[in-house]
């Protein structure tokens, strides 16, 4: 059976789903009997040893072989056309969508992971067929647990995804006498840290305008934390008004939802809601579906 070989950035290790959804993919193919390495340019991986903790082989990206299968993340897509054999472009943040390679050849394949990202892909890669492929939500690092249990009034936000709108939401969610919900800062967290912190807090606050993979407001699911805010143009699918989320755009919208989370019934409601949504996500379901698919086809 072929190799599958994945790409990843060499730089400063830092938190990027993308990535991480890329190497859950690896190690779920490994997991079903495939050789699965992750390679970067230098052949270390400071990375997603640090952030991700994975297992998988590490080598230079100049080491591939002629019948690797190479996963290349959208940000690398220039590197398609140094690929001589099967290919795939994994494209995952609506910033980095490239034509930069070649991409009717027969032996190459691009897949994304949202509808709103399919039809980015459309405009930019017309007559390709290209898949939605299922993010891995990794339900064993973020395990379902009920808001009862949580830390009253926690809710995490991530500065790095519009931080001005954070500050606005709780300036106005104080000055309408909020008092309930805690701000609670989370930025450049190793996996293991940040995976904590997902087991404390009763919600999470989307505010990033637009997502790629947008696993954040998943994990929130998976774990039993309540999702309020922005559902960045469509890109997180995940999130369905009073269904499986409160979405919110606007700062005032926001700070209403706030008040109506206060309510440990409704949390209740829509975080059982959201982890039934998001289960098909876990690595044993869509997920192990798709690539014993794909394994049998390629």
């Amino acid at each position: 059976m072929n190799r599958y070989v994945l790409l990843i950035p060499d730089e400063k290790a830092q938190p990027r789903g993308g990535i991480m959804n890329i190497i859950r993919h690896g190690e779920l193919v490994s997991r079903l009997g495939v050789d699965v390495a992750v390679a970067t340019y230098t052949g270390k991986d400071s990375h997603g040893r640090k952030w991700f903790k994975h297992q998988l082989p590490v080598m230079r990206w100049d080491e591939r072989k002629i019948d690797d299968i190479c996963v290349i993340p959208d940000l690398f897509s220039d590197q398609a056309d140094l690929v001589k054999g099967r290919c795939i472009v994994y494209q995952q943040n609506p910033n980095k969508i490239y034509q930069n390679f070649i991409y009717m050849r027969e032996d190459l394949k691009i897949w994304t992971d949202s509808p709103v990202m399919l039809e980015k892909c459309k405009g930019a890669f017309p007559g390709k067929e290209i898949p939605i492929v299922p993010n891995i939500v990794d339900n064993k690092a973020f395990p379902f647990r009920p808001q009862a249990e949580r830390k009253k009034g926690c809710i995490i936000v991530f500065p790095r995804k519009g931080n001005e709108f954070i500050r606005d939401i709780f300036r106005a969610y104080k000055k309408a006498g909020g008092k309930y919900w805690k701000p609670k800062s989370l930025n450049k967290l190793p996996f293991e840290k940040l995976a904590r912190e997902f087991g404390k807090a009763q919600a999470f606050l989307a505010s990033a305008d637009i997502e790629g993979c947008a696993l954040p407001p998943q994990e929130s699911l998976a774990a039993g934390i309540i999702v309020i805010g922005k559902n960045a143009k469509g890109a997180n699918f995940s999130m369905q008004d009073r269904k499986t989320a409160l979405i919110s755009n606007t700062v005032p919208e926001t700070v209403d939802k706030l008040f109506e989370a206060e309510d440990e019934g409704l949390r209740t409601r829509i975080t059982s809601a959201g982890y039934d949504f998001i289960s098909r996500y876990f690595p044993e379901n869509e997920p192990t579906e798709f690539w014993k698919e794909v394994l049998a086809t390629w």
